[in-house]
């Protein structure tokens, strides 16, 4: 992208962490986990204009199919099968 805009970087780092949390026990058949929320860090070195490059950061945030997802959640359809036989489960 940033090709694009014919804007170069001397660095880019990305830091992304998610938080997740567990519960339930796997033991019981109850076990369960769920994603609590994600932080990021951009770190850009960079002689273009700060406005310019924010305007960068801002489009790759929109064009990032992770980013979309999370932040706007979307129905899964999962199967299962075995032995070519769809498996029943209690989703």
């Amino acid at each position: 992208m940033s090709e694009a805009k014919k804007i170069e970087f001397d660095h880019v780092s990305l830091m992304v962490t998610p938080r997740f949390e567990q519960t339930g026990s796997i033991g019981a058949g109850n076990a369960a986990s769920r994603l609590v929320d994600v932080e990021t860090n951009l770190e850009l070195e960079s002689s273009a204009s700060p406005d310019v490059v924010a305007g960068v950061v801002a489009l790759a945030e929109r064009m990032c199919f992770v980013l979309d997802a999370i932040r706007n959640p979307r129905a899964v359809n999962a199967t299962a099968t075995l032995n070519g036989v769809a498996l029943a489960t209690d989703d």
